[in-house]
């Protein structure tokens, strides 16, 4: 079976864990079928950062990557996006066909690619399937994107859902029972798992004493930092936040310091800025909980990711996270954009003596490969039906 995968949020050289999530299910996913990606690039004529386009294939990790170009107007005309996208493939992805024609293609994000590919699909007769992450969210948000979104989604061969949530929106949009399918991502095993909190603590240059908290997200308002740090106030002063994650939608370093200093825990705050995708589990390891308190989420792999490491997880009632914390066993899930409730949650947490063993038992995480088996049978089962 040939698969040609979509994702405008995959890895390059400039960013190599852009999309990390994405290239870790369709690696596993590669290693039993004939796959292909597409991860398009967006240009505009008068911006010089973006050019890197190209039409040929290339190498990523053992993974053959195109990158072709798609025009687009920033800031504005943002409901055209899907159709320059199509646009802009259109020639690449004809030439493609003559050579290396897909049986399915495979759609990461409902937009600009699910609705992009859709349109491509129909003109080249190819089934397509649509994974729904969080950014559903926003185009609901805009009666024009939900539309198109729409018209995509129902005439899908399958969705695939990273959470019950979005399920429910995508059958409340027309999507029938039969066609959708809930499977939440993985993690990388081999990478994630339970290590020794003194030495990660020592390896990190963080306090051996103390208890602490520990949450990897970049800075932005979204993600609920204010009121994890409004929280700590309420905690003994013996824990500390860690904050893993850089600038991001108008959040900065300067901005949490500042409200940390006004509820009186500026010496409690830890800032180490963006880090190394090896470093991740030594953070996860080192910390006695972690903590996530988003807005929105679709399948947060950072909750994941943290209980394959041991550790539990205290986070908001977003998106996948009622799907993947099984709670208590493992955490806790607590309303998004609370304060109190988050701080009676951390409290509970940190006062149970956890053994890292138990939370990876109990929580279920499945490693990629499992993932990957279970969308490869419903691939496997649409090129099957068109072929027939």
């Amino acid at each position: 079976m040939k698969i040609l995968s979509f994702s405008y949020c995959f890895p390059n050289h400039l960013n190599p864990t852009w999309g990390m999530f994405v290239f870790q299910r369709l690696a596993a996913l590669g290693n039993r079928e004939d796959l292909q990606v597409c991860s398009p690039v967006p240009w505009f004529p008068l911006l010089t950062n973006n050019q890197e386009k190209s039409s040929s294939g290339a190498l990523w990790q053992g993974m053959t990557v195109h990158r072709p170009g798609f025009f687009y107007i920033p800031g504005i005309l943002k409901n055209w996006d899907a159709h320059f996208y199509a646009r802009g493939l259109r020639n690449w992805f004809t030439k493609l066909c003559r050579s290396w024609k897909p049986d399915v293609l495979d759609a990461h994000f409902i937009w600009p690619d699910g609705v992009g590919v859709a349109a491509l699909a129909r003109e080249m007769g190819i089934p397509y399937v649509i994974t729904l992450r969080g950014k559903l969210y926003e185009c609901l948000k805009l009666s024009v994107q939900t539309q198109q979104c729409t018209e995509a989604l129902c005439g899908a061969s399958a969705v695939i859902s990273v959470s019950k949530k979005l399920a429910d929106e995508a059958r409340k949009m027309g999507v029938s029972k039969n066609r959708l399918f809930i499977i939440p991502n993985g993690v990388d095993r081999d990478h994630f798992y339970p290590r020794r909190k003194k030495e990660c603590r020592r390896v990190l240059g963080l306090p051996e004493e103390g208890s602490l908290l520990v949450t990897v997200a970049h800075l932005g308002h979204r993600k609920g930092h204010h009121e994890v740090i409004k929280a700590l106030a309420g905690l003994p002063d013996y824990v500390r936040l860690v904050i893993v994650g850089g600038s991001a939608q108008g959040g900065t370093p300067e901005k949490l310091k500042a409200i940390a200093k006004e509820v009186g825990v500026e010496d409690r705050l830890i800032l180490p800025g963006p880090q190394s995708y090896e470093k991740i589990p030594l953070y996860f390891s080192a910390a006695d909980a972690s903590v996530l308190a988003s807005y929105r989420e679709g399948c947060p792999n950072v909750v994941l990711e943290s209980l394959a490491c041991g550790t539990p997880v205290v986070a908001g009632d977003v998106g996948a996270v009622p799907d993947i914390l099984p709670v208590p066993d493992v955490g806790r899930i607590v309303p998004s954009r609370s304060i109190e409730p988050l701080r009676l949650a951390l409290a509970e947490v940190l006062e149970d003596n956890w053994k890292p063993e138990d939370v990876v038992r109990e929580s279920g995480v499945r490693s990629w490969d499992e993932v990957a088996l279970d969308v490869g049978k419903i691939l496997k089962d649409i090129a099957k039906n068109a072929d027939d």
